[in-house]
């Protein structure tokens, strides 16, 4: 048995599905052809390790009721972090007691390295995907100084076809052509914190952090069996949160209920995200709490919640609307009020 046939079923008994070998030689990503070299970590490195574990099946969805209703993350959210973390770990472990070196690569484009190792390949959608899992795989990546046999396929490697389910589903056009991504048009990077188009913010929905749509439509995806077990702790107590407890409570609420994964966009970028979904919930009980969110510190977050308070209407919203804009000092601001009466006026 080679060391690479080890190390697989090393991390198939601690629950990793997939384990491949890329060669440490620098990765080119992005359209300005960045340069990503594994031995910036590792001056000794050979290979960059990339583990896969299979993330499909926990989420539990709960309706929203009337008075509280609930957001989303995409896929996964809740396992992102912990997964992440498990196989990074089981991989340095292996090669520790081995003697080698280990380091992790989370740095590394890991859906680049994916490919190149061999256990995975792009969809049009520019997310990985493998046989039998679909794209539900969190990746993780280790740089090591043991020759493990890199497989290094091309990066273009894709099974897609004539497949264009992806491209048609996506809401904002981020997806214009097959392998082709526009960042400025992805929820997403809308919800890591990007300026959000007034007129896209109903698209992300009820959408808190990450997205959805494309995974939900490709066929790679469907009759999926939901995982058994997993060998981690999920993080965060629920997939669909309580939105209004969420924006009217402490980053510390806010760090209880959500995983870390999306603690980690900043609670500012949350309280926006979730005035955003409150907006789209077409629940008037919101609207109080939106108010409050009008005289928070927070610029980006008075905006929203202004846009959410005009798209719920109603006397009351007209009535906080005005309230803020007599007060509000931000030119940007004061325009999102102005524009969220008009908005009022006619809900």
């Amino acid at each position: 048995m080679t060391l690479m046939q080890e190390l697989r079923a090393y991390a198939k008994a601690r629950g990793l599905d997939l384990v491949g070998c890329a060669s440490a030689e620098p990765f080119l990503r992005g359209a300005q052809g960045e340069r990503v070299d594994p031995r910036e970590t590792l001056a000794e490195a050979r290979s960059v390790v990339v583990a896969a574990c299979y993330v499909y099946g926990f989420e539990r969805p709960e309706p929203s009721a009337p008075g509280a209703p609930r957001g989303r993350f995409g896929p996964w959210t809740r396992a992102s972090k912990p997964a992440a973390a498990h196989g990074a770990a089981t991989v340095s472990a292996f090669l520790e007691q081995h003697g080698f070196r280990a380091a992790p690569g989370m740095h590394l484009p890991l859906k680049m390295a994916a490919v190149r190792s061999g256990i995975a390949q792009y969809g049009k959608n520019c997310i990985v995907h493998a046989d039998g899992y679909g794209s539900y795989l969190e990746l993780s990546a280790v740089v090591t100084d043991a020759d493990l046999g890199a497989e290094d396929r091309p990066i273009e490697t894709s099974d897609c076809g004539d497949c264009v389910a992806c491209l048609e589903a996506c809401p904002t056009g981020a997806l214009r052509e097959p392998y082709g991504l526009e960042m400025g048009r992805r929820i997403c990077a809308w919800l890591w914190g990007r300026p959000i188009p007034r007129e896209d913010r109903g698209k992300p929905g009820n959408l808190v952090h990450r997205c959805h749509y494309c995974q939900e439509v490709c066929p790679k995806n469907q009759a999926l069996t939901p995982r058994p077990s997993w060998p981690f702790e999920l993080d965060g107590p629920t997939d669909t949160p309580e939105l209004i407890p969420l924006l009217v409570g402490s980053e510390k609420e806010q760090a209880a209920a959500l995983p870390g994964f999306v603690m980690s966009a900043g609670s500012a970028t949350i309280r926006r995200n979730v005035a955003m979904a409150l907006g789209n919930c077409g629940d008037r009980a919101a609207v109080p709490a939106l108010a409050k969110a009008l005289g928070v510190e927070d610029a980006p977050v008075r905006a929203m919640a202004a846009w959410a308070v005009g798209r719920l209407g109603g006397e009351e919203a007209r009535e906080a609307l005005t309230r803020a804009l007599a007060g509000e000092q931000d030119r940007r601001v004061r325009g999102e009020i102005e524009a969220a009466l008009a908005d009022a006026l006619e809900a």
